[in-house]
């Protein structure tokens, strides 16, 4: 990671990044590589669809805000070393865990070339390092990286799917002691969360409890549900 400083952005929702991610255990040179980022997101929108926000407040709160949690969702003492996000799309909350971790490599698997081709502009715009964007289908990723098998302490999952489903498709790649986080909103169908349950289980893995947040002003909240690969080293 490249740059120093507080974030030179105006506006709330800059403000309100700065003060989560702070307190998220975000450092400020971090803060600021992530508005580099989602500003660089911005720019590629123009060329390559990322995001739906058009400004730079809305982008920090859809894209960044809720990505920042995640600095709390990992509750070790230890940083994570080796991190993927599955189905990253525009390279959150992915980049959010290279930027809490600077030590921690990161894999951000998007199936779609142009989008991923994208998403590594942006990390070089933004002056982020540890950062490897695969172009590739989530199922095809031991495949294409067969080191990541048993070898991932963190999995994060956003937007792509079910809990089920990518709980199956990412478990394998957990080390033991591996955190595998899905965002989810607040009112998540008890449905999914009891086949997501028994997917976790069915794979060796263990729940967690959720990391419960707000975005912004918003009326509704968000949880990150968790699952661990038992067997915590040391």
């Amino acid at each position: 990671m490249s740059g120093t400083g507080a974030p030179q952005a105006a506006g709330p929702g800059a403000a309100r990044l700065l003060a989560e991610a702070a307190r998220r255990g975000f450092s400020p040179e971090a803060s600021a590589a992530l508005v580099r980022y989602v500003e660089a997101v911005l720019d590629e929108n123009a060329r390559v669809n990322l995001t739906g926000a058009k400004t730079l407040d809305d982008a920090l709160d859809v894209l960044a805000l809720d990505a920042v949690p995640v600095g709390t969702a990992w509750e070790r003492a230890a940083p994570p070393c080796v991190a993927v996000d599955l189905g990253t799309g525009n390279g959150l909350p992915g980049v959010a865990v290279a930027l809490r971790w600077p030590s921690c490599r990161v894999t951000l698997v998007e199936r779609r070339e142009k989008k991923a081709k994208a998403v590594e502009r942006c990390v070089a715009a933004a002056g982020i390092a540890g950062v490897e964007v695969v172009a590739c289908d989530g199922r095809e990723l031991l495949r294409a990286r067969p080191h990541l098998r048993g070898t991932t302490d963190l999995v994060v999952v956003r937007a792509v799917g079910d809990l089920a489903p990518t709980t199956k498709e990412a478990a394998p790649w957990l080390a033991a002691g591996g955190l595998l986080v899905h965002w989810k909103s607040e009112g998540l169908e008890a449905a999914e969360r009891e086949a997501g349950l028994d997917a976790a289980r069915a794979s060796g893995l263990r729940p967690l409890a959720d990391v419960e947040f707000r975005v912004g002003d918003r009326a509704t909240g968000r949880r990150l549900v968790r699952y661990e690969r038992p067997g915590r080293p040391g």
